[in-house]
């Protein structure tokens, strides 16, 4: 019987920790969790967890309708040519889209 239990307990660790990959979790520290407190915390871990992300912000050049990932200034593809173009944010991928297929046809 105990050992049916233990076979049960770790098996509902190795999965939570196999869904932990899957949602881009520390797969050690899920299974640490999951294996020494309980599977029921660690399903509470993987569930309420706030991921810790950093947003991106894009800067976007009106001259030569490139997207810049990193804050600068000015566009360092129009200062190569000579032009100071000042960067702004870079918002929706559909509004930059549409003028670019307004301006090819």
């Amino acid at each position: 019987m105990i050992l049916l239990f233990s076979f049960i307990y770790i098996t509902l660790s190795v999965i939570l920790s196999v869904l932990g990959v899957q949602r881009q979790e520390e797969i050690l520290k899920l299974f640490l969790i999951s294996f020494l407190l309980t599977p029921l915390i660690g399903i509470g871990y993987l569930l309420f967890r706030k991921k810790n992300l950093t947003r991106v912000h894009f800067y976007y050049c009106h001259e030569c309708d490139y997207i810049f990932p990193a804050k600068m200034k000015h566009c360092p593809i129009c200062e190569e040519k000579g032009k100071k173009v000042k960067l702004i944010p870079y918002h929706s991928p559909y509004r930059i889209s549409d003028k670019i297929t307004m301006i090819t046809f």
